[in-house]
């Protein structure tokens, strides 16, 4: 099954992303900031999003077939009980076959503002091992994305994403310039949750660029010195992939630092040299 690495930006909307440009410049985008996928919402719980229905994407596909860039998708299950829950990994599984997409992002989430993951562990198990069979049969990839700290979720089943799911993607949405605060924490809390010879594998974390909403930097400066700290860390760390959410709402100054920031920076014990 294909797994998710390098550099990867969460969308929320395509086509306000996209606006006017053409696809070719989106892709041209893409591929100047360094990224392996860009991961667009294909829906929440049941339904469709809009991102699938925008008349550009075929060619938005295209385009970033020419520069390397993978095609993802991100999901929201809601998963009420068993029978939705498997309707849902249905549905994902056709809406990537519609899409030709390379691979989906399970945001399982237990939050009170939205609608998000209501079920129990029975429920989840439902939607996962239909949707990682489907996706594993047609060669896509899959990831888990949620809560950065396990332990301050108590009510939300990680154990079955995890059994299910390889990638870890957790959302360490820090709003200050010292990312690794948050960043141990989430650590930590993984490294309880899955055998210690695999959590350097497993974990990839998303961090966060975005300047509105709930985590909203308080200035542009500290998202910029934010996220030239969280590659850092990631980096030393050893970790074969970062996500970022989200580029709907991030700075345009934000496209220099991925641009000037190497792919991958190698440490110090590597053979390797760039």
């Amino acid at each position: 099954m294909k797994r998710t690495d390098g550099r990867n930006a969460f969308i929320t909307d395509l086509g306000k992303v996209l606006g006017r440009s053409d696809p070719a410049v989106l892709a041209g985008r893409c591929r100047d900031a360094r990224l392996k996928a860009i991961w667009i919402r294909v829906g929440r719980g049941g339904k469709r999003d809009a991102n699938l229905s925008l008349a550009k994407l075929p060619a938005i596909r295209t385009e970033l077939a020419v520069v390397g860039v993978d095609l993802w998708g991100w999901h929201v299950p809601f998963c009420a009980d068993k029978i939705a829950a498997a309707d849902e990994a249905a549905k994902v599984l056709t809406w990537c076959d519609d899409a030709k997409l390379d691979g989906v992002v399970v945001d399982a989430e237990r939050t009170p503002e939205n609608p998000r993951f209501r079920g129990t562990e029975q429920d989840a198990v439902a939607y996962l091992k239909p949707l990682t069979k489907g996706l594993a049969d047609t060669d896509r990839g899959v990831a888990f994305s949620s809560h950065d700290q396990p332990s301050l979720h108590e009510d939300m089943p990680f154990a079955p994403f995890l059994d299910f799911i390889e990638d870890v993607c957790s959302q360490v949405y820090y709003t200050s310039a010292k990312p690794e605060t948050r960043l141990g924490k989430s650590m930590r809390d993984y490294k309880a949750l899955m055998p210690a010879g695999d959590f350097t594998s497993r974990y990839k974390p998303t961090g966060n660029i975005t300047m509105t909403d709930d985590v909203r930097f308080p200035d542009i400066g500290t998202c910029l010195a934010a996220t030239s700290r969280f590659f850092e860390l990631v980096n030393t760390a050893g970790f074969s992939s970062r996500s970022f959410w989200c580029w709907d709402t991030a700075p345009n100054e934000i496209w220099r630092i991925f641009s000037d920031t190497p792919s991958r920076t190698f440490r110090p014990t590597d053979t390797e040299r760039v």
